[in-house]
């Protein structure tokens, strides 16, 4: 089974990709995570993909996510089920992945879509801090109460990700509607889009997804 989780940023598609990888003993193909990884390795590429995701704050071109997801899917056997976080973020990215697919013998059999108010997203993604050891992510207010606290875990020093500000949130809303918005009627129209209400608990969304994926 092939599942992609869309949404805005903040919308903790990231989480339930995570939880549904878990449930359905499947592989995350986290796109951001490994761009993140790339961005911070430094070389020629490393540095394009730095300068476009954190300076720019814009999405990957086609090119660098192609060359991504071939290599990821030429290592994988064919029944193992994928759920593909981050990916894909406009439609020229979504006809070339379902092309990409097929050529492995696979197809999307369901995409979320894990929807979130543009305020909620705003105050979810500016209160999230993230220890520089650790990698954990800790919300400020709840796990955190001053930028000077440390990682409650490690002791790690804590630091805010370059896009996460207020401002950079917004730049990603501004992307996500323009770019991403077209993927969500992409899918749609395929019949495989399932709306889910973002701002429920995580376990309530979770198990709104479990229950769209058995009626499969």
């Amino acid at each position: 089974m092939n599942i992609i989780i869309l949404g805005q940023a903040g919308s903790g598609k990231g989480t339930q990709a995570e939880i549904l990888t878990q449930q359905l003993a499947a592989d995350h193909f986290d796109t951001g995570k490994l761009l993140r990884q790339l961005a911070k390795m430094g070389g020629v590429l490393g540095k394009e993909i730095h300068e476009i995701i954190n300076v720019k704050k814009e999405l990957v071109p086609s090119r660098i996510l192609k060359e991504i997801v071939h290599l990821r899917l030429a290592d994988m056997p064919r029944e193992q089920s994928i759920v593909f976080d981050g990916v894909p973020r406009n439609l020229e990215q979504a006809q070339y992945f379902a092309e990409a697919l097929q050529e492995f013998g696979r197809k999307i059999d369901r995409a979320f879509f894990v929807n979130i108010s543009e305020e909620e997203s705003i105050r979810r993604i500016s209160s999230r801090r993230v220890c520089e050891d650790c990698r954990r992510v800790l919300i400020m207010g709840r796990d955190v109460k001053t930028e000077t606290d440390v990682c409650p875990v490690c002791n790690g020093k804590i630091m805010q990700r370059i896009d996460d500000t207020v401002s950079g949130v917004k730049k990603r809303l501004a992307v996500f509607n323009e770019e991403t918005a077209p993927v969500i009627n992409f899918y749609k129209k395929q019949g495989v889009l399932v709306e889910i209400n973002g701002q429920q608990e995580i376990q309530k969304v979770a198990a709104d997804i479990v229950k769209n994926i058995e009626q499969e």
